[in-house]
């Protein structure tokens, strides 16, 4: 409560001094290669920006917005998200005419969600999922497939705090879609498919098949950062870990981890499957001031990154950008991140992260019955399913992101 207080009463006086307020979730080498962003906005512009890094983001945020003390701009870390501040709590800003025309241009619609015809967020960063990182130096992608049957190949951690259980999410939300294609995808995602249906169900099963007793007890056990250093050493523990790129930041220097597309990897996924789930970091404006208007602006503009790529700290790897122009390889110091840039550009259908489309009372009843469901893989799957099914229900009317897949 202190902090929050804190935060809130410097946010005002940093306002009123005519400098800008920005909450996100970055800290440490991260937090470092943002404020490095931002001073590059400050020594362009001479406006001041306070940043408050935080890993309790919706905690601080809702906190603040309830106390009337939210910052300017805040980095969002979904588009239901965006919709949950847009729409139902009513306390972003309209962005339509904050950025020109060319700016939105750059964007797909997928990236820019609207809600009521007007436009709330746009990307700053992203990421792609639907990859299986490997030690190269171990395995040959050839070998993934096999190896993914046995669920104590798999790195995986399913603790994160409040969080805890998303990274299952991400498991079941992606086995439905190399499964089962965007179309059903999409309809789960946008709260029209059933959970009990034959479509959903059947990626729990998959999820349950490979995470026996033995392989859920582990991930139970263990917290999501991290899990995939296990793939190193003289005696790895483990050969693979399904995550997003932002994983390739957590192995140890020794691991020169690769990807594959998890649409070659997961049984019974369709190998035709040019599918991949990705996800997002949102800019959204609280405050409508004229500096933070501009800031938002520079957020959107290539010299942003470029700032954000030219010069990481140590322990900070460039992040990935979604704007329609072809990645710059210069930007990235390897050929895995490279590929992977090139990959989120790469035509194909691009999905967002369901769980991270849902309204969050749905979102956080999807996590808990991932923890409910691994603490005993053999329970009635179908009872999990109608209590996810009975919250579904109970936010049809809240606000969904327009789009799932672009």
């Amino acid at each position: 409560m202190l902090i929050v207080c804190a935060v809130g009463a410097g946010d005002a006086r940093s306002r009123a001094a005519g400098g800008v307020t920005v909450l996100a979730t970055w800290t440490g080498a991260e937090g470092e290669a943002f404020r490095r962003v931002l001073a590059d906005f400050t020594a362009a512009t001479g406006i001041n920006v306070d940043y408050q890094g935080t890993t309790a983001l919706r905690e601080v945020l809702l906190s603040e917005v309830g106390a009337g003390t939210s910052p300017d701009i805040a980095i969002l870390p979904s588009a239901g998200e965006v919709a949950d501040y847009a729409v139902r709590k009513k306390a972003l800003k309209s962005l339509d005419g904050v950025l020109g025309r060319a700016q939105w241009d750059a964007f797909d619609p997928l990236w820019t969600p609207a809600f009521d015809g007007h436009t709330y967020a746009f990307p700053v960063k992203a990421d792609l999922k639907s990859v299986v990182w490997y030690d190269p130096a171990r395995h040959r992608p050839g070998e993934l497939a096999a190896l993914a049957r046995d669920g104590r190949q798999w790195c995986a951690g399913m603790g994160d705090g409040a969080a805890s259980g998303w990274p299952g999410t991400d498991w079941i939300e992606d086995l439905l879609l190399q499964r089962r294609g965007r179309g059903v995808y999409e309809k789960w995602a946008a709260g029209e498919l059933p959970w009990t249906s034959p479509e959903v169900a059947g990626a729990w099963k998959a999820f349950g098949g490979i995470f026996g007793a033995g392989p859920a007890k582990s991930a139970l056990n263990r917290g999501f950062a991290g899990a995939g250093a296990r793939m190193a050493g003289p005696s790895p523990q483990c050969a693979m870990e399904h995550q997003g790129t932002f994983a390739r930041g957590s192995y140890p220097p020794g691991l020169k981890a690769d990807f594959a597309d998890s649409a070659r990897v997961l049984p019974g996924a369709d190998r035709r499957s040019t599918a991949h789930e990705v996800s997002a970091d949102f800019a959204a404006m609280f405050h409508a001031t004229a500096q933070a208007e501009r800031l938002m602006r520079y957020l959107a503009s290539d010299r942003a990154r470029t700032a954000w790529t030219a010069d990481p700290p140590e322990g900070a790897l460039p992040p990935f950008f979604v704007d329609k122009a072809p990645p710059r390889s210069a930007r990235y110091p390897d050929a895995v991140s490279r590929r992977a840039a090139a990959a989120l550009h790469t035509p194909g259908a691009r999905c967002l992260d369901a769980s991270d489309s849902m309204p969050p009372p749905l979102r956080t009843a999807f996590q808990r019955a991932v923890l409910k469901f691994l603490s005993d893989p053999g329970q009635d799957l179908d009872a999990l399913l109608r209590e996810v099914d009975q919250v579904r229900e109970r936010v049809r009317g809240a606000p969904w992101p327009p789009r799932v897949c672009g």
